[in-house]
């Protein structure tokens, strides 16, 4: 049996569309074992315990990119992620679907050919990267093929996911953004992804602020979260350093310092805005690992 832990991630950090990526400490667990024949699937709705399972479909190009067939095999998936909320619960299910058929049948993956594999299928390098490497990440796909860079963060820096109880599909959230951007608007994003990097390395809260502007995706997006505005002005008057929606949504994530936050935003999430739940959450630095093998 071989058991694979992956974290969930948050995604484009405000300016970073499409680009930026960090790994957190909340945990998806694949468990892959071979059978005789046929594939079982549990620990999910019975409507994804078939082979358009997106773990299996991983599982399955991992062996095809090795010139092998899948086997039977029993899948057991244990995750905390959330789905559908922009925690990358997508991105969790490729990298450990990749990387469980790379231990079960001995490939020996290297973690370049795990993240290439996985953000061919997933499509989003800036998910796939940090729940593979771990940390903050920046991706980028050149001629098809991604690439992934490590940026530091300040230790002092905490996240707190603020977790709807409705889904947003990735698919409606890119369909309300625009063609086209402006010149400027493009500049404005550049120059606030490239200052925000280095804010989040020194760890100086006004800068973050500063580098947090965006452009590209969250004005159009927010009036999908139901109260999305008036939670991230809320919290952002009271205390966080950003407030920024995570990868397509509708989680929104908080930057934070202060030890004290964490208990301040769940006390006005219970009393103004009763449909989303708080999570503290820290940076996950390891990334996809194989917790068990035998």
């Amino acid at each position: 049996m071989v058991i694979v832990r992956v974290p969930a991630t948050t995604a484009n950090l405000g300016p970073g569309f499409d680009c930026l990526g960090a790994a957190l400490s909340l945990y998806a667990r694949f468990s892959f074992e071979k059978r005789e024949a046929g594939l079982e699937i549990t620990g999910c709705k019975p409507a994804y315990a078939n082979s358009e399972n997106l773990v299996y479909k991983a599982f399955c190009l991992a062996l095809k990119e090795n010139g092998l067939q899948p086997e039977g095999v029993r899948i057991h998936l244990d995750s905390d992620i959330p789905v559908s909320r922009g925690l990358g619960s997508s991105a969790a299910c490729a990298a450990g679907g990749i990387l469980g058929a790379s231990a079960l049948y001995g490939l020996d993956l290297s973690r370049e050919a795990v993240f290439r594999l996985a953000a061919e299928l997933e499509g989003h390098p800036d998910n796939v990267a940090p729940a593979i490497y771990g940390g903050l990440r920046v991706s980028l796909t050149q001629d098809g093929v991604p690439h992934s860079l490590p940026s530091p963060v300040h230790p002092s820096l905490r996240f707190l996911a603020l977790i709807p109880d409705f889904p947003l599909e990735t698919k409606k959230a890119r369909a309300v953004l625009p063609q086209t951007v402006s010149l400027q608007d493009a500049v404005y994003n550049l120059s606030r992804t490239a200052f925000l990097l280095k804010a989040l390395e020194t760890g100086e809260a006004e800068q973050i602020r500063l580098g947090m502007g965006d452009r590209l995706h969250q004005d159009a997006r927010l009036p999908l979260i139901e109260n999305g505005y008036d939670l991230k002005a809320r919290l952002e008057q009271e205390g966080a350093i950003a407030v920024f929606i995570s990868g397509a949504g509708p989680s929104l994530m908080c930057l934070y310092q202060d030890p004290g936050f964490p208990a301040k935003a769940e006390q006005i999430i219970k009393t103004a805005f009763p449909r989303f739940s708080v999570l503290p959450l820290d940076l996950c630095a390891q990334g996809a690992v194989i917790e068990r093998m035998n």
